[in-house]
């Protein structure tokens, strides 16, 4: 017996499950765009909410209204910006992960909203408001 530590990898976990991640319901917030091109921060005193407890990012998308479109290769300032959670959050650490993580903007270039798969311990902390008519999308993010 060894008293030395197991030589750990860094390789990408073959499910979030494994990294310590149950990565279970999607949780939406609203957003701004930043200053930056392709950058949005999250719009002053919005909140997240879980949204769906069944579904992952890319099955909500499917079911968006027609007005709302997929804002390619867009970053969150406090996400894609942090250090700490690019090194360790398996949603960030391997690069964009599409069925993790989403920005969606409205036809009228004025709303746009994060959708995010969260664990279990992030949900228990966010207000539900579960997506399950197409048209109350918005009504799921704003309330």
């Amino acid at each position: 017996m060894s008293a030395c530590a197991p030589q750990l990898v860094d390789a990408a976990p073959a499910t979030y499950e494994e990294s310590g991640l149950l990565l279970y319901a999607v949780a939406a917030v609203a957003v701004e765009p930043a200053q930056e091109p392709g950058w949005f921060r999250r719009c002053a005193h919005a909140g997240a909410a879980v949204i769906s407890r069944e579904e992952d990012v890319p099955d909500v998308l499917l079911r968006l209204p027609d007005c709302w479109n997929i804002a390619d290769t867009a970053r969150c300032h406090g996400l894609h910006d942090d250090p700490d959670i690019v090194a360790a959050d398996p949603r960030f650490r391997h690069g964009d992960d599409d069925t993790a993580f989403a920005i969606v903007a409205h036809d009228d270039g004025l709303r746009h909203v994060l959708l995010m798969q969260v664990n279990a311990a992030e949900a228990v902390l966010m207000p539900e408001r579960p997506f399950r008519e197409r048209d109350g999308f918005e009504r799921c993010v704003w309330g």
